[in-house]
């Protein structure tokens, strides 16, 4: 092969590109795809057929497991004995668990919904298997643990937050009590339920929920009602007012909206809507994932939509490449990947983070001699010529280099300041570098061919941060002195810069000193005098 791919996953962007244009049922632009991953046609094609192998690969695999474990499976206990599947495999546990295809397993999946359904042995199996995982299990490490016990995932789900953190429940209390009716000891209790950490646990919280039910609580009449419209208010404010002044600000608003409630009230009623606005919980994925069905019926639908697969990836950067980098729809890249904005600007963010460095890195040698042989013949850089050598676009070439002999030194006078240069950073910037990419100060430096460490200072600048050094608070005293307000000295040393600033640092500058500290001549006069007059100051006799 002509090509040499240094890791998987650019084969799979590669592929994933290529499918993607033909499940659109439209025609691959070889050409524009030969630019941007720099290989031929017959190269690309080559690449998919690799892959397309892979995935049969996997799939025969995914087959092979699937038969193992339909053929390990325990009737008696309901789940699949996994270590003969390893054994026979000479396969680690995980990897047979991902590779498992429930869709194309012939075992039922057991539905456990209730906690008191679960035998002990399956929760001992359950908190011993767990414990592989972090605390907070993902999407896959769920289907995983769902594969292991043969249990469906909502079950585990709950069965797990279980594990983690141990409640008492209306159906466990019902099972508590008919076993001491049964006049059974707490050690034989806590062993058909071990779900709390101890035999101690599992009294405390017994006799807690037994108190709290059934001990004299207010009737439900003199609990506060709240109507459909004023949970919809509640929720209509945390959605209008979080982002802008946080939780307090919301809590504020709604108490406010409410003047007639109790507080307390209120504060309860913000709480329950608050978190549950921001969170999802686990036992309510199913019911999100067949709302998600019911509205879209593709293959790569998921009901959660916070993880990003290789295929959702290719597709970003291939639509955002569809528009000039000044203006890109971002609204219609979010409408085509059911995604929110910020979600998909965060995205791309992070997929530019991890290329550029990368493709940067490998042409930086090859760009900073281009720059340096032009340079030295003509005392000036033609960034075209340079592309045009190397293969890569203007700006990846000025992000590249490293060679940097002859850059100019910018310093700010407020005298002889001309606004010509920071204009024409800032129009570079907002060509090159529009939000939500971060501006990379490298490039701007060799395009203006100025210290990196002055290109910040003209930044700051530009965003009104003054660096107050004498020169300029002699200039705000002279035009002070003139007569000028405040809001014309700061739009005549920085367009961004307030009125408030220039202020503070005039007054602080020209108000009156209180305190002097004593020079050394001075103290040194002090001390001949407290010697001289030693015998008769009044000292304080010491005891």
């Amino acid at each position: 092969m002509r090509f040499e791919l240094r890791d998987r996953r650019r084969q799979q962007e590669i592929a994933a590109v290529i499918r993607g244009y033909w499940k659109d049922g439209v025609t691959v632009p070889w050409f524009d795809l030969a630019h941007r991953f720099r290989l031929s046609q017959s190269d690309m094609e080559q690449i998919v057929a690799l892959d397309d192998d892979r995935l049969q690969k996997r799939r025969e695999q995914s087959a092979r497991v699937t038969q193992l474990a339909d053929q390990a499976f325990d009737s008696q206990h309901g789940r699949c004995e996994w270590d003969s599947v390893i054994k026979k495999l000479d396969m680690p546990l995980m990897e047979c668990l991902g590779l498992f295809d429930a869709s194309l397993s012939s075992v039922p999946v057991r539905s456990l919904p209730k906690i008191v359904d679960w035998l002990p042995d399956d929760f001992l199996l359950l908190k011993d298997f767990v414990q592989r995982f972090p605390d907070t299990l993902t999407a896959d490490d769920q289907r995983l643990v769902s594969a292991f016990m043969n249990v469906k995932q909502a079950n585990c789900a709950m069965a797990y937050s279980m594990c983690i953190r141990p409640r008492m429940k209306a159906d466990l209390f019902e099972l508590i009590t008919s076993y001491h009716d049964k006049d059974m000891s707490w050690k034989d209790i806590y062993q058909q339920i071990p779900v709390f950490a101890s035999i101690d646990r599992l009294q405390g919280a017994y006799w807690h929920f037994k108190a709290k039910t059934f001990s004299g609580h207010k009737p439900a009449t003199s609990r506060v009602r709240w109507t459909s419209a004023e949970t919809a208010r509640f929720h209509e404010i945390v959605r209008l007012h979080y982002s802008h002044g946080g939780k307090y600000n919301c809590l504020r608003v709604a108490e406010c909206e409410f003047p007639d409630k109790p507080l307390q009230s209120v504060k309860c009623k913000f709480e329950k809507i608050f978190h549950g606005q921001r969170t999802i919980a686990v036992a309510d994925m199913k019911r999100v994932k067949a709302l998600v069905d019911e509205h879209d019926s593709t293959e790569e639908t998921t009901a959660n939509r916070l993880f990003w697969n290789s295929d959702d990836e290719a597709r970003l950067l291939h639509l955002v490449t569809l528009y000039d980098p000044r203006a890109v729809d971002w609204a219609t890249i979010s409408s085509e990947l059911r995604r929110n904005v910020s979600a998909c600007k965060h995205k791309y963010r992070q997929l530019r983070k991890q290329r550029e460095p990368k493709r940067v890195t490998e042409h930086a040698d090859t760009v900073s001699s281009a720059v340096k042989e032009l340079y030295t013949q003509n005392q000036s850089v033609d960034w075209a010529r340079v592309s045009e050598s190397v293969g890569l676009s203007e700006r990846e070439c000025l992000e590249a280099n490293q060679f940097g002999d002859g850059k100019a030194r910018w310093i700010y006078d407020p005298d002889t300041f001309s606004w010509d240069m920071a204009n024409r950073m800032t129009a570079f910037i907002e060509t090159n570098y529009s939000p939500p990419l971060p501006v990379n100060y490298t490039a701007v430096s060799n395009y203006m061919w100025i210290e990196r460490d002055d290109c910040f200072k003209m930044a700051g600048l530009l965003r009104g941060e003054m660096t107050w050094t004498k020169d300029v608070l002699a200039k705000v005293v002279e035009l002070r002195g003139q007569g000028m307000k405040y809001k014309d000295i700061a739009r005549q040393l920085s367009p961004n810069l307030t009125a408030e600033k220039v202020s503070y640092a005039y007054r602080r500058h020209t108000k009156p000193i209180r305190y002097v500290p004593p020079s050394a001549e001075v103290k040194q006069q002090i001390r001949a005098l407290v010697d001289k007059h030693a015998e008769q100051l009044p000292f304080l006799e010491l005891r």
